[in-house]
């Protein structure tokens, strides 16, 4: 049994390869001992420190890959015993020395590596020859075969460069490889292989067959097609889109979309579900927007005429107004939070400001009631629920939905700023003798 001795004390190539000319590594059988690599494999490895000593050289290949982090699939005879003594150098170059006994093929898909002789090895039954006469020998297979069999499963060997268009179209062609790809006001077509993410914005995507993601595919206000024979490796979520997905195409990760069609494989059912979750919640919120807006028509009823008065009258400037008024408090809560002492006065400022900003919200929607069918009735109640059921229908759909409701309440506090909380902050009476309406006879 043949010992070697392998000492590592330099990571560069030139004097990796000269250590191994120094330790007398045998490579009987071997003329060109070489490790092929294929898949992704990174420019700067982690360093490993490995002390074993008269150890099989798979076990030390072992012992090295377990070092490193990775997950090893290793199709190699045991080899000769070695000791090993390795401290802060490369996975790769040490894992480089302890193959150079014959030629290898090392396969990486991150942190997986498949390592396997370069050609079969045959067995001592196919090595002793038959007696009589000569057989005729088959081919052997080429490595060029094994290459169009991994061609699928492997990973590429280049990231690609990122692709970012604004405005217009994207093509990804096949064989071609490429690695985050952003597209907003476009169309996208991969055909060849994306090795990171998918984002597009204000277009449709199609995934055609052949092709792979293997990251993450986000699309908003715009179709997916996931063609059959097409991969994608991470989530799926599409906002504003429907979902359209091939029979054999492959996603691995999560789907998430509410438009998903009909049929499919549980896709659309999904859709569904979530769909009518969120209309329910929609619903919820209305009907408690309703309810509160008709204690305060109850409680205060002149108070909110004063609101109505004021959106009327002045409704852009009802909005500017909630536009201050919503950054001056919060920029009086962000003050108040610098004590210790002011964070509970912070905490309940804003809580109120919530419950004055929603009493300011009904305020408008019960005028935009009043405004659609206030020829029809008179009734204050009538009005605010024609209000919120408008603004339960509009806010369905995408982004302007979520507009019209800022929209609503900015314009509800604008006009609380406007009339100091509907009357409930009167301003001071002017001295006696000064200026103005309030000033008296002597």
């Amino acid at each position: 049994m043949r010992i070697v001795s392998t000492r590592l004390f330099s990571s560069s190539r030139l004097g990796a390869a000269a250590l191994g000319a120094a330790l007398g590594v045998s490579t009987s059988g071997a003329a060109t001992a070489e490790i092929l690599r294929k898949g992704s494999w990174p420019d700067v490895e982690p360093k490993v420190s490995v002390e074993l000593s008269n150890e099989p050289r798979n076990e030390a290949v072992k012992r090295v890959a377990q070092a490193a982090g990775w997950s090893l699939v290793l199709n190699a005879p045991p080899g000769d015993a070695v000791d090993l003594h390795v401290k802060d150098q490369p996975a790769d170059r040490v894992l480089e020395l302890l193959l150079a006994d014959g030629s290898y093929v090392a396969t990486r898909d991150g942190d997986l590596i498949a390592i396997a002789p370069a050609t079969p090895q045959p067995t001592l039954a196919q090595a002793a020859p038959a007696p009589g006469p000569p057989a005729a020998l088959a081919p052997a297979a080429s490595p060029d075969d094994a290459e169009d069999e991994d061609a699928e499963e492997a990973p590429p060997s280049s990231r690609g460069r990122d692709r970012f268009v604004t405005g217009g179209s994207l093509r990804v062609e096949k064989g071609e490889v490429v690695n985050d790809v952003s597209v907003i006001g476009g169309s996208l077509d991969v055909w060849g292989t994306v090795t990171g993410d998918i984002d597009v914005m204000g277009g449709s995507t199609h995934i055609h067959e052949g092709a792979r993601v293997r990251g993450d595919v986000s699309t908003v206000g715009g179709p997916l097609t996931v063609a059959d024979g097409a991969r994608i490796d991470g989530d799926v979520d599409v906002v504003g889109g429907p979902l359209h997905r091939g029979e054999r195409a492959r996603i691995r990760g999560d789907v998430n979309n509410d438009l998903s069609p009909a049929g499919g494989d549980g896709a659309s059912a999904q859709g569904a579900s979530t769909l009518a979750r969120r209309a329910g919640h929609a619903v919820t919120r209305t009907a408690f927007l309703f309810a509160f807006g008709a204690v305060m028509l109850a409680l205060w009823p002149r108070r909110m005429e004063a609101l109505k008065v004021e959106i009327v009258a002045r409704p852009m400037r009802s909005f500017a107004l909630g536009v201050v008024g919503v950054l001056g408090a919060l920029a009086i809560a962000v003050a108040l939070c610098v004590t210790l002492i002011g964070v509970p006065f912070a905490v309940l400022g804003l809580l109120l400001a919530v419950v004055a900003v929603v009493a300011g919200g009904c305020a408008v929607l019960e005028t935009a009631g009043a405004g659609l069918f206030g020829h029809r009735t008179k009734n204050p109640y009538a009005h605010l629920a024609i209000g919120c059921l408008g603004l339960l229908i509009v806010s369905a759909i995408p982004y302007i939905g979520g507009a019209l409701c800022a929209a609503v309440a900015l314009i509800g506090a604008g006009a609380l700023v406007a009339t100091r909380l509907a009357g409930l902050l009167r301003p001071k009476a002017r001295s006696e003798g000064a200026a103005g309406p309030y000033r008296t006879s002597p």
